[in-house]
C-alpha cells in the first residue's frame, strides 16, 4: 500500500468513525422536504440535496413520493413540538429536546436504515441559533446535503468538514465541497461498494476509488 492510499484510508476511517466504523449510504430514492424555512431558503436547501445526490450518482424520487429525507428549521428547540408530524416521527421529543438545550446544541441528526443496513430515511433539526446566522446560507445548505447523504462519525467530520468557502475569479464567496470529499462521495455511492457495513477494510476500497477519481481530474 502506498502511503498516499494508507494516508486517504486513515482519513476515511476517521470519517466513519475509526475503531468503531461504520458506513451507509441511501438504499433506495431519495424524497428530500425542508420544512421551518421561506419558499426561497427551501429551495436552496433541497437543491442542495439534488445537487449533491447528482453528483454522487444517488437516485431522486420524483414529485409524488412521500418525504423521506426531512430538513427541520427553527429559532428554537421548543419549536420542536409544533413542528408538523415531527412529534410522530420522534416518540421521544421531549426528552430529545431537553437534552438538546441543555447542551446548547444547534444540530441534531438521525437516521432510519433498512435490512441491509442502508439509508432509508433521515430526519436533520436545526436551531437557528447566532452561530448559525453568522455563516452563509449556501454554506450551511451544502452542509447539511453532504451530511444527510452519507452516515458520518460527528467527530470526525468536525474535524474533517465536507464543505469551504471557495473565492470565484469575479470576486464571489460560493460554499463548495472539498474536493476530497466530492471524490468520496461519488465512491460511496459506487454500485461496486455495499450500501451498509461496519468493516472497517472498506476504507481500502473507497480509498482507492477516491485515487482513482484524483487521477481523472489530475488528467
Amino acid at each position: 500500500m502506498s502511503d498516499a492510499t494508507s494516508e486517504t484510508t486513515g482519513r476515511i476511517r476517521r470519517l466513519f468513525g475509526g475503531e468503531a466504523f461504520k458506513f451507509a449510504r441511501w438504499g433506495g430514492a431519495i424524497s428530500p422536504a425542508v420544512i421551518g424555512l421561506d419558499a426561497a431558503g427551501g429551495r436552496l436547501f433541497g437543491e442542495a440535496v439534488r445537487v449533491l445526490a447528482g453528483h454522487a450518482g444517488a437516485t431522486l424520487a420524483d414529485g409524488e413520493a412521500e418525504a423521506n429525507l426531512l430538513i427541520y428549521v427553527m429559532k428554537d428547540w421548543r419549536d420542536a413540538a409544533r413542528a408538523p408530524n415531527l412529534p410522530d416521527f420522534l416518540p421521544d421529543l421531549p426528552a430529545l429536546v431537553a437534552r438538546l438545550e441543555a447542551a446548547g446544541a444547534n444540530r441534531y441528526r438521525v437516521f432510519a436504515f433498512d435490512d441491509a443496513g442502508a439509508i432509508r430515511a433521515s430526519i436533520t433539526l436545526l436551531r437557528y441559533d447566532e452561530q448559525m446566522r453568522a455563516a452563509p446560507v449556501d454554506y450551511i445548505a451544502l452542509t447539511e446535503a453532504a451530511l444527510a447523504l452519507l452516515v458520518f462519525d460527528e467527530s470526525g467530520v468536525s474535524a474533517d468538514r465536507p464543505v469551504a468557502m471557495a473565492q470565484l475569479p469575479d470576486g464571489e464567496r460560493r460554499a463548495m465541497l472539498v474536493p476530497f470529499h466530492a471524490a468520496l462521495l461519488k465512491a460511496a455511492y459506487d454500485p461496486a461498494i455495499p450500501a451498509g457495513s461496519k468493516d472497517p477494510a472498506l476504507a481500502l476500497r473507497l480509498a482507492a476509488r477516491v485515487g482513482l477519481a484524483g487521477a481523472d481530474d489530475a488528467a
